[in-house]
């Protein structure tokens, strides 16, 4: 009799389990907006800077480097160069950000948390090493900015 219960807690538990796993739950709602919030285009018109993020899923093409396939971000605009998202963490409304440039000399990380209102605060860590051309020079660019958010067209 005991072998039979536990038999049938071991069934119970493994269908449990994959229904969970299969189904989402009323609590994880909340979590279903929050898969969108670092995903889009976030831009600043002053500088021209662009970062084309999609944190949940590898799904950005960079462009002319179709030979890295699908990734889950990258930075361009008036830059100089390509910058390619390497690793990323998310924590409540703030994404830690690392990318590299397109040549791999150069690495950056990044802080962009939302402020609420539909814009987001790029923060630099570590020193600013994201450079753009003015004239005949390298400049770089802030280190702190406001950026508004587009969304990512399926």
């Amino acid at each position: 009799m005991k072998r039979l219960r536990f038999l049938l807690l071991i069934i119970i538990g493994c269908f449990c389990c994959h229904h969970l796993k299969a189904s989402p739950l009323l609590w994880e709602a909340d979590f279903v907006v929050a898969d969108s919030l670092f995903k889009g285009e976030f831009y600043n018109e002053e500088i021209g800077l662009k970062l084309h993020l999609d944190l949940y899923n590898e799904s950005l093409e960079v462009p002319d480097m179709a030979f890295l396939g699908l990734v889950g971000g990258y930075m361009d605009g008036s830059i100089y160069g390509v910058w390619m998202l390497t690793s990323h963490k998310i924590k409540g409304k703030t994404a830690t950000l690392r990318f590299t440039n397109d040549v791999g000399s150069d690495s950056q990380t990044i802080l962009l948390t939302d402020k609420g209102d539909g814009t987001f605060l790029y923060e630099t860590q570590g020193g600013n090493v994201v450079r753009r051309v003015e004239g005949r020079r390298l400049v770089k660019i802030a280190g702190q900015m406001l950026m508004k958010k587009k969304t990512l067209k399926e």
